[in-house]
């Protein structure tokens, strides 16, 4: 059940793309690797959750950074870019299961902005909690879903 929650400052050190909704499983498995790779050459030891910003959606296009959250101390060079995303007041979801099932949790969270009458303060912000390849079950991965409130 989505809820409000408040959010902390966060810093990721990202790569940005253009998606559609359909390269969007091919775009994250190229970023995701990329920054990992680019951060543990920076030497960079201590990452966070991996984490996906959507700064534009419509029907089939998305803007959208992909990375991972990184401490205060870390400043990421090229091809890296830093994301800092602000204190706020959020809506959270948590999913349970495959990431090609995350609309239905992005659809609660939607109903749920209607239900309170708030309006987002940006797109939505997925922090991929479970590792995929240290859980091989896809209905036991959490998934949490954010969206910035004004």
């Amino acid at each position: 059940m989505p809820e409000v929650v408040q959010l902390s400052n966060r810093r990721a050190a990202v790569m940005h793309a253009e998606a559609s909704t359909d390269e969007l499983p091919s775009t994250f498995e190229r970023l995701f690797p990329a920054v990992f790779a680019a951060l543990t050459e920076q030497g960079v030891s201590e990452m966070g959750h991996v984490t996906a910003v959507y700064h534009t959606m419509d029907a089939n296009q998305m803007s959208l950074s992909a990375g991972i959250e990184i401490g205060d101390d870390v400043e990421p060079a090229e091809p890296l870019q830093l994301l800092e995303l602000p204190a706020c007041e959020a809506i959270k979801a948590e999913h349970y299961g495959p990431y090609d099932q995350l609309h239905q949790t992005h659809e609660l969270v939607m109903g749920h902005l209607q239900e309170i009458g708030r309006t987002p303060a940006g797109g939505p912000i997925e922090r991929y909690i479970t590792d995929p390849e240290a859980e091989p079950d896809p209905s036991k991965w959490l998934t949490e879903i954010y969206l910035p409130l004004e």
